[in-house]
């Protein structure tokens, strides 16, 4: 992938506390709990949101991608070490994302992206699987720098019940 790292922006990153407070609050936890405890609530919440067609009445963006992506980057980073990277993705008109990747950039992920389309596709969410995959040492070594999207190859072969 042709990717070239760029600063995230300051009021951004100024953000993502906070933002992280207002997801751990929407899956009711505490950002002091222990990284898989509240990835299990992320992707909980994710895979059964508390209300039939709750999704629908929300912002899914601001409501619910950057509160619950914020708080899963978050965990990335408390848990393995990994830092938040701004980024734009020339293969694909120069997009600007930010993610969470190792300090190597072989491996990472787009957490606000990746919620986003759960929410708005319905889709199963494997936030968990990759989390619990990750930790295990269950995924592949990738080039330095190879900005990997690590949700690009968890999938669930059958989705929990």
């Amino acid at each position: 992938m042709n990717i070239t790292e760029a600063p995230i922006e300051p009021n951004i990153a100024e953000l993502l506390p906070g933002a992280a407070k207002e997801g751990a609050d929407l899956v009711g936890v505490s950002v002091d709990d222990q990284p898989a405890e509240i990835i299990q609530a992320i992707n909980d919440f994710l895979a059964k949101p508390p209300k039939k067609r709750w999704f629908r009445k929300v912002d899914n963006w601001n409501d619910r991608a950057m509160p619950l992506g914020a708080l899963w980057g978050m965990q990335m980073v408390r848990h393995f070490d990994w830092e938040w990277v701004g980024v734009i993705q020339h293969d694909f008109d120069d997009l600007k994302a930010i993610g969470v990747f190792d300090k190597k950039r072989s491996l990472g992920v787009y957490p606000f992206h990746f919620v986003y389309g759960c929410v708005q596709n319905g889709a199963y969410p494997t936030i968990l699987l990759a989390f619990n995959m990750l930790s295990a040492g269950e995924i592949p070594a990738f080039d330095e720098r190879a900005y990997q999207n690590l949700m690009d190859g968890v999938q669930h072969i059958v989705p929990p019940a």
